[in-house]
This record gives C-alpha cells, structure tokens and sequence, in this order.
C-alpha cells in the first residue's frame, strides 16, 4: 500500500477539482493512473505543482469535459500523441496522456528514471490501490540515487540527460554510476534537441539552489560542451568551477539568493538574477565561438536576455563604478543610473554589488533615486532641445543630442547644476569650438 497514504488523501480533499475529476474516471470505462513525478513528491513529501495522469486509452473527451466544468484551460502538448494538459484556477497544471505500451507496466519500464516510473490506479479502490513499482524506484527514492529505466532512456529523448541534472540539484540525489556513464556516452544526442527544451530544463538547474553540482555534471558528462560548443583555448574547467562557486556566495552573502530580494529589485524572464549572473559568468569563462548565435539559434533565449548577457559580456568601466560608491545627490545619481543604460540595474548588481564595487544599500539608494527622477525613463534634460538649438545657431552641424549628453556628464562630474549653469557652460564651449575651428 502507498506508505504516505494520509498527505495523497489530503491533498485531495482539499482540491475538489480533483475529486471531481476523479468521481468522472471511476464512472468511465477506460483506466486511468497517477504516474511519475507527482507520485515521487508525495513519497518525498514535497509540494505538488503537476500531476500526471495516464490512460488506457484516448481520455481527450472525458479531459475536455471535466476542465469546461471546472473552468479549468485545456489544450495540446502533442495532438498527435493525444497528450493534453489543463490549468487549473488554483494553478494546478494535470498532464494527460495515453499509454505508450501495451499494459500500464511496461509503460513504466519507458519512462526515464526509477524514482518516477510509479503509478497508482485510479480505480474505485483508489486511494487505496497498490502502488505500482516494477523497477524498484522506491529504493532508489530512499538511497537518494537517480537510475535510468533501461539503456534507451536517453536514447528515446535526450533532453532526459539535462532532465536528470536537475534531478540531482533540486533533489539532492547522486547518479548511479552506470546512469551518468550511460549520459557521458549519449551527450551528442543532445544537439537534436529543440533549443526551447533545452532553454528550459537549463534555467531549472541555474535557478536551484545547488547549482555549482549542477555545472560540475554538465562539465563531466561532457554535455556543456555540447551544448556551447569548444570552449576557449584558457578554459579550465576545475578553476571555473571553483570561481563560479565564490561567485555563488557572494550574492548568497549579498541577499541575492532570497525572495525577499528579488521582490524588492525584480528579476528578468523567468530566471531570478542569481540564475543569469551565474550563466553568464560561467560563458564568460568558457568563450563560446559567436555568443550571439549560440544564445539566439541554439539555446532560443529571448531577444531581451540576449542583449542582457551581450551587456555584461562588455568590459568594466572602472571609473564608473568607483563614482557610482561615491557619488551625492539624487539627480546626480539619477544621471549615473541612466548612463549605465541599458541595463543599468543588472550591470550595478553583477559588477558593482557582486565584485564589491557597490554595497547593496548603495544600489536600492541609485535605483531610487533614478525612480524618483525619471520620467519615461529618462531623467529630464536641463536644457531643453529648443533652448540649446538658439545657442547652436552658429554651429548648424552641432547634434543637439550630443550636447544634451555633455551637458548631463558635466551634471555627473559637478560641473554644472542648475539651468544658468549649464547655458554658461554649453556658450563656454560653443565659443572654445568655433576659436579651434
């Protein structure tokens, strides 16, 4: 019987979509089972966000019907496999899907590790049904140990190798031995993979919290370098590791890693910015042949994260850094904020709070200083475009939006503050010009 019998029964009962589901099988002809990972949660006792559930035949109509009347949103995964899923109100997602063998058992025998080949029927025994276990995965559940199911796991789906990483990092477990051999060998598989796939198991191991095992597995089962291709002719793959793992504790000791934290200065996509710092600086190490290509055509990032990581790929400017510790004022730090644009908030965390340029408390104060004075995200010119055309009148060549952004750097550097300032300064320069000229 299902050792955690009492946390499925409560969950349950507190999901009357679920039960209401449930009653709709139990009435129906066809069997139906829990299966996988929902089933390894419970047994972990961790939070369920999913639950799968396998059918004996095509359960799209009794799906359909069931998520209509709990207003749940029901579509394709895979039409023609009649894979489907529904979103629930309450955020609960339930995959659905048809068996892919003849009998629930060897169905269970072509799914990708033991600890998720489990199922439970959904029969009117159930919750009460015997769990389902013909690859010993409950064993492999209680030594914390990730085993294939067979030596074509890999084989019919790849993206399972990057699938099993994550496994280790967000569970705590150890490959077997023969399992992460059986990844060493097939890594090659992987350039079949769809980048989107790809993208997504990739931002579940960065966003864990065990994340330097995770790279150090994707470096010794050679499935880094086929996913970036050949590193750098300096890359050395202990010394990365070791880096990255101080990088890690520095936005661990920095706050970055907490919720809290995120919440207060946001995060980009749907990767916290410990999750993008750590990736970037890990390819900033290994130099990958044309970054772009690689983020755009084979990892399918979004144009946004693209030119985010392009950003922080750029040289430290030093001196902008060491006046943003330093610099009073709230438009002054405003004016700082906005020439460190694009992407001035993530280039003041990953290099200036990161590599202790900034303190934390120093950023929150620019950040809210730029919010203050912004507007359209752009801090308000001293000198309007009309005003500075009526001094450039002898300098028809002269861009206007060249000198606006003089006239700002000058703000920075306290050279000018106030509106006769800058006239006085901007004629200064205008009458310096024309005398070189």
């Amino acid at each position: 019987m299902f050792s955690e019998i009492s946390a499925l029964t409560k969950f349950i009962n507190q999901n009357p979509d679920l039960k209401s589901l449930f009653s709709r099988i139990q009435e129906s002809d066809n069997d139906f089972w829990l299966v996988g990972g929902c089933l390894r949660n419970f047994l972990l006792n961790l939070p369920q966000v999913d639950i799968d559930i396998a059918c004996s035949s095509d359960p799209t109509a009794l799906v359909k019907a069931w998520a209509a009347d709990v207003s749940g949103r029901w579509f394709w995964l895979d039409s023609k496999r009649k894979q489907s899923r529904v979103l629930l109100q309450n955020g609960l997602t339930l995959d659905f899907a048809p068996l892919r063998a003849q009998s629930i058992t060897e169905d269970l025998q072509l799914r990708d590790f033991t600890i998720n080949a489990l199922a439970l029927s959904l029969d009117a025994s159930f919750p009460n049904s015997e769990l389902l276990d013909p690859l010993v995965g409950i064993n492999h559940l209680q030594n914390k140990q990730l085993q294939a199911c067979s030596s074509r796991s890999f084989s019919d789906d790849p993206l399972r190798m990057l699938k099993g990483i994550r496994h280790v990092v967000t569970l705590n477990f150890n490959f077997s031995v023969e399992t992460q051999r059986q990844i060493a060998s097939s890594a090659q598989l992987l350039t079949d993979v769809a980048g989107e796939r790809i993208r997504e198991e990739l931002g579940k191991i960065f966003n864990a919290e065990n994340v330097i095992i995770g790279i150090e597995m994707l470096i010794d089962t050679n499935l880094l370098e086929v996913l970036l291709g050949p590193a750098s002719s300096d890359w050395d793959k202990r010394a990365a590791v070791i880096e990255i793992g101080q990088f890690n504790k520095k936005m661990y000791a920095v706050g970055l890693s907490t919720e809290e934290a995120l919440s207060k200065i946001g995060s980009s996509e749907l990767l916290s910015y410990r999750a993008i710092f750590l990736f970037t600086r890990l390819l900033k190490m290994y130099s990958p042949c044309d970054l772009p290509r690689l983020l755009h055509h084979r990892l399918r990032l979004s144009r946004k994260l693209q030119r985010l990581i392009i950003e922080l790929h750029a040289e430290l400017d030093l001196e902008m850094f060491s006046l943003a510790g330093t610099i009073e004022g709230q438009r002054r730090q405003a004016l700082l904020v906005e020439l460190l644009q694009p992407f001035a908030c993530e280039k003041m965390l990953y290099w200036g709070v990161c590599r202790n340029l900034l303190t934390l408390k120093r950023f929150l104060e620019l950040q809210e200083s730029f919010a203050a004075e912004q507007k359209l995200g752009r801090v308000p010119d001293l000198l309007n475009g009309r005003s500075i055309a009526i001094l450039l009148v002898d300098s028809p060549n002269t861009q206007i939006g060249e000198w606006q952004s003089r006239l700002k750097l000058a703000e920075i550097n306290s050279e000018i503050s106030t509106i006769n300032e800058a006239e006085k300064w901007l004629k200064t320069k205008l009458s310096f010009d024309n005398k070189e000229a």
